[in-house]
């Protein structure tokens, strides 16, 4: 394969830090949407191949060629569920003809592509990769109130993001309400913690200090607390 002119640098994120970054451009731009892509090619397996940037460039590249001025994407998500950054975020992408930009300056879509072919049959969209798109899109449309667009719906021509991803459950997904945390399980057994709670009660019981017992008294609650017992 031809050797790559490497004249842009990508960034690599995780999602946490891809949305600090997003929160910064709150007030500077609104994305009315978010447009989701699958790469075709590169596909995860083309990516276990190289490096991760190698693709970054390979992509900017080809883009150039076709008459982009910068890579299409504003993000991309590899198989390891790491964001890269592409397109500044205050230029609008180009995602599908038509569809690109806004009358208004401050306002276009957000794109982003997924490294992978999810055509049925060929590679699956799961795990951590799954998870970030998933969580960035979430983030996009709580900050900038967009409205989640898959590419074959601009083209439909396209399968893009891929036959075998399902818009309804991908929407579904970025949607579900906030899980309340499972209830902890204790880190230590009630039998045990109560054993040693007496011999912490023994050592209240040989003192008249008052600092000293509510320092016992407090200790014998964070067991009961670690234990899943009510505290006294």
């Amino acid at each position: 394969m031809e050797a790559i002119t490497i004249s842009k640098v990508f960034k690599r994120y995780t999602l946490d830090e891809f949305i600090a970054y997003l929160q910064t451009f709150v007030g500077q731009v609104r994305f009315n949407e978010v447009h989701v892509h699958g790469t075709w090619k590169p596909t995860i397996a083309n990516f276990r191949e190289r490096p991760g940037d190698y693709y970054m460039h390979s992509m900017y590249r080809a883009h150039l060629q076709r008459g982009f001025t910068d890579i299409a994407q504003h993000a991309t998500i590899d198989p390891d569920g790491y964001i890269w950054d592409g397109r500044p975020l205050l230029v609008p992408p180009a995602s599908a003809t038509g569809y690109n930009d806004s009358d208004d300056d401050r306002v276009h879509p957000f794109m982003f592509e997924m490294i992978g072919n999810f055509d049925k049959g060929v590679e699956k969209l799961d795990g951590a990769q799954l998870e970030t798109a998933v969580g960035l899109t979430r983030a996009i449309v709580s900050l900038f109130g967009s409205r989640i667009v898959f590419h074959r719906e601009m083209n439909p021509l396209k399968t893009c993001p891929g036959s075998g991803v399902d818009k309804d459950t991908f929407v579904a997904l970025v949607n579900a309400a906030i899980k309340p945390p499972a209830t902890a399980k204790p880190v230590i057994s009630a039998e045990d913690a109560n054993k040693i709670i007496k011999f912490l009660s023994a050592g209240y019981s040989t003192t008249s200090d008052a600092e000293a017992r509510a320092e016992f008294n407090r200790l014998a609650n964070e067991l009961r607390k670690a234990s899943g017992q009510k505290l006294q």
